[in-house]
């Protein structure tokens, strides 16, 4: 049904969210593509005389940590993956938009993102899922809760499907 998988990787991401993307890859015998978006926008709310630049040189080499750890993972695995990362333009598209652009670019037929931690600071900050959903002509998956660790569980279980506004 699916041979070629996204899911997107963030920074507060747990491993539950990527071992379901591999129990799903290895049930359809579907390619992964792992893919983390550097958000630079939070670094321009902090004071006018920051060093920008070095800002979002931390957050890049943040976000190639994440990338080299989901890397170590999916190569451990018998299956065929690709890691990515992009960093997103101070203006112009959102983390969403971001996602949802490389899903279609790689031709993928399954977006599978993490579900979006409650606080009351999560105003402030873009619903990824909500955009990705938005902008994607390609359906959407969202996690649904975790799993113990070292549990036995269905990955099929673990989404729940929620379908992209102009899902085909």
């Amino acid at each position: 049904m699916y041979t070629k998988i996204l899911v997107a990787v963030s920074t507060s991401q747990d491993d539950s969210l990527l071992a379901s993307a591999i129990e799903t890859a290895r049930k359809y015998d579907a390619r992964i593509y792992a893919l983390h978006v550097v958000d630079p926008t939070p670094c321009i709310l902090g004071p006018a005389d920051s060093d920008y630049g070095l800002i979002v040189e931390a957050m890049q080499a943040h976000g190639r940590d994440i990338v080299a750890r989901v890397s170590q993972t999916l190569y451990e695995q018998p299956l065929q993956a690709e890691v990515h990362m992009l960093t997103r333009p101070f203006a112009g598209s959102t983390v969403g938009q971001q996602i949802a652009a490389f899903g279609e670019a790689q031709g993928v037929d399954l977006i599978l993102l993490g579900k979006r931690k409650a606080g009351w600071w999560r105003w402030l900050s873009e619903d990824v899922a909500a955009s990705v959903r938005r902008h994607a002509e390609i359906p959407v998956q969202i996690a649904s809760g975790t799993h113990a660790a070292g549990s036995l569980y269905r990955a099929g279980s673990r989404w729940s499907t929620v379908p992209s506004v102009r899902a085909r």
